[in-house]
């Protein structure tokens, strides 16, 4: 119920240009997607990658028009996989500056 809740309370932004994503899962070969929505909270992902509910992941994220990739973690806290992979996750807690830069990408991003 807390994940939805902090989910929620966080605007979800549909990117205007792609970001694309680069994902490490503990070692096992890299994964890449694209960012459905994003938010200050979290992120849903369209992706090649097979996960749990509960994979901490590390995300590189390419904006548009940005030269330097994000660096992120997150823990999947749901995912599809019947037609079509998608995940969403939820950021681990980052300090103030890597949150003030999120916060920026997201709203260039809209």
């Amino acid at each position: 119920m807390g994940v939805g809740m902090m989910e929620r309370r966080a605007v979800r932004i549909t990117p205007r240009s792609a970001i694309t994503v680069v994902i490490e899962n503990q070692g096992l070969p890299f994964a890449y997607g694209v960012v459905a929505n994003i938010s200050e909270g979290g992120a849903c992902v369209w992706t090649n990658g097979h996960f749990e509910v509960g994979d901490r992941l590390v995300l590189r994220l390419s904006f548009a028009r940005e030269l330097q990739l994000f660096q992120a973690e997150g823990v999947v806290i749901w995912g599809e996989q019947e037609t079509a992979v998608r995940y969403g996750l939820q950021w681990a807690p980052v300090g103030p500056p890597s949150q003030e830069r999120l916060r920026r990408l997201i709203s260039t991003s809209a």
